[in-house]
C-alpha cells in the first residue's frame, strides 16, 4: 500500500513528520518521539489500532527492526499494548 493510500485512508499518520536521515539521532529513537508526539496530541485515541510494522516501515521509510525497537519503546512506557492476533492499539491514559 502507498504512503498516499494510506494517507487517504485515515491511518492517522501525519505526512509532515519525518525522519530526519541528516543527524546522527539513531532511527528508532526518532520514530519513537514521533509516535509518541501523535499519541499524547491526541490524533490517536485510546483503544485506537495503531497502523502495522508494515504500514509504519512504508510510510517512514525505515527497516522493520527500526519499527519494532520504536513501537516495543513504547509499549514498555506503558503508551501502547500488544493484542496477539490483532495488532498494536492506544493504551487509555489515567
Amino acid at each position: 500500500m502507498s504512503v498516499d493510500v494510506m494517507a487517504r485512508r485515515g491511518s492517522g499518520l501525519d505526512p509532515s513528520l519525518n525522519i530526519n536521515r541528516d543527524i546522527p539521532i539513531p532511527y528508532y529513537y526518532q520514530l519513537e518521539g514521533l509516535l509518541r508526539q501523535q499519541i499524547l496530541s491526541g490524533r490517536w485515541e485510546a483503544g485506537q489500532r495503531v497502523p502495522s510494522e508494515k504500514e509504519l516501515c512504508e510510510f517512514y521509510s525505515v527497516s522493520r527492526t527500526t519499527v519494532r525497537q520504536a513501537v516495543n519503546h513504547l509499549v514498555e512506557e506503558g503508551l501502547l499494548y500488544h493484542v496477539k492476533g490483532k495488532g498494536t492499539f492506544i493504551r487509555k491514559r489515567s
